[in-house]
């Protein structure tokens, strides 16, 4: 009997203990799983609000000189003379002698030739004459100079269509002129030249000699080499005025050198945007280069050689770089919001950091890569 009891207390016993043990471990597992569970919901976003701010570089680059950064180009000049007739600063009127230029058509089968000083009637009775003698073709058309037959600003037309009364009703029909720009010149506006109006106009037939100078001087160099620059040497002026004269136009003629310095334009903005580039501050930084072209300036040149350097500014906008060590997500692991916002704050171009937790009561950033977002906006 009594070894019976012991065997039923024995039995008892580990019935108890297997069951203890059972229940730890459907414990540990509860606990595990919702360690697990608890750890795979939570999750966090980090908004970074970041504002570009925008950065230069100024450099030179060499056209078939050695200056560190070169590209291949022509130095290629040109000799120019050029004239025109300008205004000065007008204070009074004074009546004048409308000109201006007519298209003559001869709907006959014969030429017709007319003399100087033809008279030409507008549809308003305002005379005009040729200024030179004409012949017009047969079913042809020939341009013409003509002038209003009184002074005053009754000759300044608009464009018209133009009898020719000396020619008999039949003619007149089939032979007539017109305008397709207004006459002008019925009213003179009378002025003292002065220095800024001589300074004026040689800056206005600069533009204009430059401009002709860049046609002839592209037809000398190669077509890939879109791009130019120019620079005036030895410019040398006439003024057909003397300072305080009154007058109602002056004539101002120029001779000069112009230097054209031809390049390809992908040539120079891959350079400086090399040199643009290398402004950054290591990986941390992104800088993205302007839409617009670099300016380009002519520097130094040396036509016997065939070389110049331009002097190239480039812009873009520097901020920070989403794929940046700085910006790696085990670099926010286990940190708090107040942690990520004290840190992001501190790097360059950041203006404003948002973090976003959950379930609400998770209090520091997941250790796990794929629970963690960044997102980086750019404002203006």
């Amino acid at each position: 009997m009594v070894a019976r009891r012991q065997q039923t207390t024995q039995s008892s016993q580990s019935v108890g203990f297997y069951k203890f043990v059972a229940l730890t471990f459907l414990a540990i597992t509860l606990i595990l799983f919702g360690v697990i569970v608890f750890m795979s919901s939570k999750r966090a976003v980090i908004t970074i609000t970041t504002r570009p701010e925008p950065v230069d570089i100024t450099t030179t680059i060499g056209v078939n000189a050695d200056s560190g950064r070169m590209i291949p180009g022509n130095v290629v000049t040109t000799t120019m003379s050029g004239a025109n007739t300008y205004q000065p600063t007008g204070n009074k009127e004074e009546p004048g002698i409308a000109e201006g230029k007519v298209t003559i058509k001869n709907e006959t089968a014969l030429d017709q030739p007319l003399v100087v000083n033809t008279r030409l009637l507008s549809p308003d009775g305002v005379l005009f004459r040729l200024k030179e003698r004409v012949l017009v073709p047969a079913n042809g058309t020939v341009d013409a100079n003509v002038f209003a037959d009184v002074e005053g600003v009754t000759g300044d037309i608009g464009p018209s269509k133009f009898t020719i009364p000396g020619l008999n009703e039949i003619k007149q029909s089939v032979i007539y002129a017109t305008s397709n720009v207004p006459m002008t010149g019925g009213i003179k506006k009378i002025g003292s030249v002065s220095q800024a109006d001589i300074d004026k106009a040689k800056k206005l037939l600069l533009e204009q000699m430059k401009a002709d100078a860049k046609t002839t001087l592209g037809n000398a160099v190669d077509s890939e080499l879109s791009m130019s620059v120019y620079d005036v040497s030895d410019p040398s002026y006439s003024v057909g005025a003397e300072i305080g004269e009154e007058v109602s136009e002056f004539t101002l003629s120029a001779t000069m050198t112009v230097v054209g310095v031809f390049y390809a334009e992908d040539a120079v903005t891959k350079l400086a945007s090399d040199v643009l580039m290398s402004r950054a501050i290591d990986d941390a930084e992104y800088i993205e280069p302007s839409d617009a072209p670099p300016v380009v300036t002519l520097g130094s040149y040396d036509i016997e050689r065939g070389e110049a350097e331009l002097n190239v500014t480039y812009t873009g906008r520097a901020t920070i770089n989403p794929e940046s060590k700085q910006l790696a997500k085990i670099a926010f692991y286990g940190k708090t919001k107040d942690e990520v916002r004290r840190y992001l704050l501190s790097l360059d171009h950041v203006y404003g950091v948002d973090v976003h937790l959950r379930p609400a009561w998770t209090q520091t950033i997941p250790h796990v890569a794929e629970h963690v977002d960044i997102v980086v906006k750019q404002v203006e």
